[in-house]
């Protein structure tokens, strides 16, 4: 059974543990790093799928034809998480609570909307495949569907295969994301902001290795004097929800039990 499907009765207000099942939800497979279609633009070569995708319900990814920037990932992010009806889980504090709630995956559009994202990696999967865990496609949809070409980013189904991909990428030339320890590094709009979860007990980046659980989120507003930042995610809560967590008075986001935070992908994007 979906844990949509579980919730949906009780929704208005949820216990830390109720919903820290639902939000440490991310992709937990590996699959080989999916190839892409030229988009028309010289970052892209054109290359096909290595992972077949056969819905044909679900339509290609549309690619923007202008150049990626910060702002292009924060806008595409706040439209899907308008798409889904702006849900919003506090974790500022314990029990978190949900002042707003969305569409959950496997209700009407979502279902559609989501397998669209899983097309972005390669797989064809829609929002009523409940048991698989989505908020890595999402991430990785955000970054083709804003022109990030995949030289400077590799979509994948699994977040700690493309952070992998990241690590090593930063250290040729030009990367457009690099990798810092999130308890020293301000987070800023753009940013990915990623923790681990179930098993994966790694403390430093070093340690950054393919087919490790994890999760993150897009990084689209900071307060940092008002103590909080505001991050969108997929499969959190069944929806995409904008996060409601802690930073410091240097934005640096506070490690909290459903999310021990390791790692700032920093956007260097103009």
């Amino acid at each position: 059974m979906c844990l949509a499907k579980m919730f949906r009765a009780s929704r208005l207000s949820f216990t830390a543990t109720a919903i820290a099942t639902a939000v440490l939800l991310a992709g937990c497979a590996s699959s080989p790093l999916p190839q892409w279609r030229d988009s028309g633009n010289p970052g892209y070569a054109p290359v096909t799928p290595s992972i077949p995708v056969t819905n044909t319900g679900v339509p290609a990814v549309a690619i923007s034809t202008a150049a990626p920037t910060r702002a292009a990932l924060v806008e595409a992010a706040k439209a899907e998480w308008d798409f889904f009806g702006n849900q919003q889980i506090d974790m500022r504090h314990e029990p978190f609570s949900a002042p707003r709630l969305g569409l959950l995956e496997d209700e009407g559009e979502a279902v559609q909307r989501v397998a669209e994202y899983w097309h972005a990696v390669g797989k064809n999967l829609t929002g009523a495949d409940c048991q698989q865990a989505w908020s890595a496609a999402f991430i990785s949809w955000l970054m083709v569907s804003t022109n990030v070409p995949p030289q400077d980013f590799a979509p994948n189904e699994t977040h700690f295969n493309y952070l992998s991909f990241l690590k090593d990428r930063q250290s040729r030339p030009s990367p457009q994301f690099v990798l810092r320890p999130a308890e020293s590094e301000p987070i800023a709009p753009g940013d990915l902001i990623c923790a681990p979860r179930g098993n994966n007990n790694i403390t430093s980046i070093d340690e950054i290795r393919p087919g490790l659980a994890g999760h993150c989120d897009l990084v689209v507003e900071v307060h940092a004097d008002d103590g909080w930042a505001g991050v969108i995610g997929g499969n959190v809560f069944n929806s995409v929800s904008e996060s409601l967590i802690p930073v410091d008075e240097q934005g640096r986001a506070q490690p909290i039990a459903a999310r021990p935070w390791l790692v700032v992908v920093k956007n260097l994007l103009p």
